[in-house]
């Protein structure tokens, strides 16, 4: 007899979430992870220098903040597992060439007066937004953390309003084609272009407009708070739920393959040979792009399933993200607002130097100039030692460069070296003193040290229109079961997508739907 009913392979912050409700369920759930702690994009390590706290991929937790995980404390991880958050008044800062600044503030009347300092009507514009936005956020939220309708559905539901009609322009309109509607200045334009591309998507692809739409009111409303302890907060309460309730986690087990028996999952194999059985299912947190015969241990998989996964589209672009230890806070130019602010984006004047940049991407011509940047010991003292601080620094950057993505382990140090010092000139103290230690990771450093982040893409694969809502990845697994019996996706590949949101807890619902669980009472 299986020790286990459910195992779930990988601990990334999904996987741990749809094993935090399945042991509150009481099914016996086994975590599988292949490095020797959990945690995937919510990961934060000390690795610019001892005591120093480095978040390695995500550091804002924003679209987490609505889920009922948190908004209703499902699994009392804020009550009793020890998740705290941070909340700054001053959220982003877009600086400019001249280090005038855009600070989003939680408070709109704030943010308008800053965005004054520009154009006067686009202040008045962006109030109109955000009420116009604000009175849909519920609504979509509604849907965010629960299995997605079909996407023919969804669309037909919004077509019987006008408020429904409007959004699904939206869902179907860029991001930048949205802001140049609303907007007129390039300083405003830019910068929700900027903040619209927080998911890996040029702002100028379809699809990308709901990005805005809904990163505006939520903002405002909830705000991108920071986990105390870093990022890895997230992940570790979530793991003291689950030992708490009965689940067990497992770390160094590296996964081979799925054991599929009878056309049914019915565990995992690890590299070591080892094999790990689980009664009722087993939900993966691996990459769309990674299932194939072998991984998945069966050659009977739909033709259909396979041509869907080689034909799943990419990110326009990855991360190349740098650690820093520091002996003193950044201090910007652009004034103590913006030293402030949680988030610090620098920007262009006009909207042609960013379309060069987004360009630049495309054809594989990696870029220095628009880090994004945070000192979040400035909000968390357990961050970096008494007195000292910590910065993330972080740039988008294309994994295939025009010489190949080899060629990263060859210019990774330099382009370091060269967003630093771009960086530095926009501060008063960011000189070789001021620096204790720091990490560096470029987009192929990304996909070495994880399994599931193909060409470095910890969103897994791209969030275009057609990988949105019931399309993600694809309409035939939409509902996150796998085409063999048993077997369940969760993760950033799946509805509602990438970033730091919880979505493992729309997967579970449907494999406790499935092992005759009802989820109302679990969550009740």
């Amino acid at each position: 007899m299986s020790k286990y009913e459910v195992i779930v392979a990988g601990g990334g912050h999904n996987g741990l979430v749809v094993a935090g409700y399945l042991a509150k369920a009481g099914v016996k759930v086994l975590v599988v992870e292949a490095k020797p702690y959990c945690g995937g994009g919510t990961l934060t390590r000390e690795v610019a220098a001892p005591g120093f706290k480095t978040d390695m991929a995500s550091v804002a937790h924003g679209f987490i903040q609505p889920n009922p995980i948190l908004k209703n404390d499902e699994l009392q991880l804020l009550s009793k597992y020890g998740l705290e958050y941070f909340n700054p008044d001053k959220q982003v800062a877009g600086v400019f060439p001249d280090d005038r600044a855009i600070l989003f503030n939680r408070s709109l009347d704030k943010t308008c007066e800053s965005i004054a300092q520009f154009s006067r009507k686009d202040a008045d514009a962006y109030r109109s937004f955000y009420n116009w936005a604000h009175q849909q956020l519920e609504m979509l939220l509604t849907g965010l953390y629960s299995p997605p309708p079909s996407f023919g559905t969804l669309n037909s539901m919004l077509e019987t309003s006008p408020e429904g009609r409007e959004m699904l322009r939206c869902m179907y309109l860029s991001a930048h084609d949205l802001a140049t509607e609303w907007f007129e200045s390039d300083h405003l334009i830019n910068f929700c272009d900027r903040i619209s591309s927080e998911n890996m998507m040029d702002p100028r692809v379809d699809g990308s407009g709901m990005n805005l739409f809904l990163f505006v009111p939520l903002l405002h409303d909830y705000g991108w708070k920071v986990c105390k302890g870093g990022s890895g907060g997230l992940a570790d309460a979530l793991i003291r739920s689950i030992e708490d309730r009965g689940g067990e986690i497992r770390t160094n087990a590296k996964i081979k393959q799925f054991k599929v028996s009878g056309g049914k999952a019915v565990g995992v194999i690890l590299e070591s040979g080892e094999e790990l059985l689980a009664s009722k299912a087993v939900v993966s947190n691996f990459s769309i792009v990674q299932y194939n015969e072998e991984l998945i241990g069966t050659s009977d998989l739909p033709a259909e399933f396979m041509h869907n996964v080689k034909r799943i589209r990419m990110p326009q672009f990855q991360a190349f993200h740098q650690g820093y230890a520091l002996h003193e806070a950044p201090k910007y130019k652009a004034g103590t607002d913006v030293d402030e602010s949680f988030i610090v984006e620098f920007l262009p004047d006009s909207q042609y130097e960013f379309n060069k940049i987004w360009d630049g991407f495309i054809n594989g011509i990696p870029n220095d100039e628009i880090p994004l940047c945070c000192t979040c010991s400035r909000f968390d003292p357990t961050r970096a030692p008494a007195g000292k601080h910590t910065l993330y620094l972080y740039q988008y950057n294309p994994y295939n460069l025009r010489e190949g993505a080899q060629k990263w382990d060859e210019i990774k140090e330099q382009m370091a070296d060269n967003i630093l010092e771009k960086y530095a000139s926009r501060c008063t103290n960011m000189d070789a003193k001021n620096i204790i230690g720091r990490w560096v990771s470029s987009p192929l450093d990304f996909e070495r040290n994880n399994l599931s982040w193909y060409q470095g893409n910890f969103n897994h694969i791209g969030s275009q229109i057609s990988h949105q809502f019931g399309l993600r990845p694809f309409a035939a697994v939409s509902n996150y079961r796998l085409p063999v019996e048993g077997l369940y996706a969760t993760g950033p590949s799946m509805y509602p997508g990438p970033g730091v949101i919880g979505g493992g807890r729309a997967t579970v619902q449907v494999v406790l739907d499935d092992l005759g669980i009802d989820f109302d009472d679990v969550v009740k």
